[in-house]
């Protein structure tokens, strides 16, 4: 199974063995494209000099850069969500019927210890995570992540077809990562102990930045999900924005943590922004393996407000937090891009 350079909560810089050991594992895993579809990139290229606008630019799996947020004309601070409806979509063109009780039989059986998924236990003191039962918005808009039947990572809808998550979560990272297969992923929205009320999907395509695909850049630790099914007309999906000030604002990190039913529960945390820069937001949620991909968000009277994408877990560059990518210009452009795809 791929944990692509450490699924969740774990420091995607980290020098660790179980680092290094999962980004060995990522470059075995059978690319959807061979090594060379890679986009071409110097060798003194680092996150430090990659160009910002460069380093955001859409790359599918196939190394096609998609869409680059330097051509973006647009002036929206802000996508609005959707609530959903109750109960699942009968005139929906693909079948989500709940998993049957031999699929998630193999799911719970190809879930490997929570040892072995979690790289670093980013509980920052007393651990107040809570469990959630995903049966109302927004909370069934966040999906569970399998790679190979195991439990990998989190993610969250951004509409009807597009699921958000790490970069971290689709490919290795940097030069010599690798793009997980596409056939190997399953998406389950609101999957709780077992059961996927909303069924599974499959990715039609993965994408990431060009500044993740060949140069682990950190800030850019983006991924997103093209789906084959149109959930998120039934599950709803989150709102979105740039914001200006985020210090010090409470916010929720919700998904799926390889520590508790072997990461098939959804768990909450909440917490608040200790401080952010322009391309990260940390902050003082719990966090742990698995739930890399989860959305930073907030709640007001009718939407979600997505704020970032939690990546990151305790580390010594950042002591005492864990953090996220911040929805900035460019993120908020990549994303909505994405949506546009088919």
């Amino acid at each position: 199974m791929p944990y692509l350079t450490g699924c969740g909560g774990g420091d995607t810089a980290a020098t660790s063995q179980n680092s290094i050991n999962d980004k060995t594992t990522a470059a075995n895993v059978t690319a959807t494209e061979p090594s060379s579809s890679t986009p071409a990139v110097s060798s003194t290229s680092n996150s430090a000099n990659t160009n910002s606008t460069t380093s955001y630019a859409l790359v599918s799996s196939s190394g096609a850069i998609i869409a680059s947020t330097n051509n973006s004309a647009s002036n929206n601070t802000a996508s609005f969500g959707s609530t959903g409806i109750e109960g699942r979509l009968e005139a929906d063109d693909v079948d989500l019927t709940p998993l049957s009780d031999a699929e998630r039989a193999a799911i719970k059986i190809a879930t490997p210890t929570a040892t072995a998924r979690i790289i670093q236990e980013s509980i920052l003191g007393f651990d107040s995570r809570f469990q959630v039962i995903p049966a109302s918005y927004p909370e069934r808009a966040v999906a569970l992540i399998t790679y190979n039947g195991n439990t990998h990572c989190s993610g969250w809808l951004v509409s009807k077809d597009t699921l958000v998550t790490a970069g971290h979560c689709v490919h290795g990272g940097g030069s010599t990562g690798r793009w997980g297969a596409t056939t190997a992923f399953k998406v389950y929205p609101g999957f709780s102990d077992g059961y996927a009320p909303y069924g599974s999907c499959t990715p039609r395509e993965l994408y990431s930045t060009y500044g993740w695909v060949t140069n682990a850049d950190s800030n850019a630790d983006i991924g997103l999900i093209k789906l084959d099914c149109t959930v998120g007309n039934s599950t709803g999906y989150f709102s979105y924005a740039i914001t200006d000030t985020i210090d010090n604002t409470a916010v929720n990190i919700n998904g799926y943590p390889g520590d508790k039913a072997g990461g098939g529960q959804q768990w909450g945390s909440k917490g608040i922004v200790l401080y952010a820069t322009p391309t990260k937001i940390h902050y003082d949620n719990d966090t742990t393996g698995g739930m890399s991909g989860s959305p930073v968000w907030v709640q007001d009277s009718t939407t979600a407000w997505a704020l970032g994408i939690h990546t990151n877990g305790e580390n010594t560059l950042a002591p005492g937090s864990n953090s996220g990518t911040r929805i900035s210009k460019e993120v908020f452009d990549l994303i909505t891009a994405a949506k546009a795809l088919p």
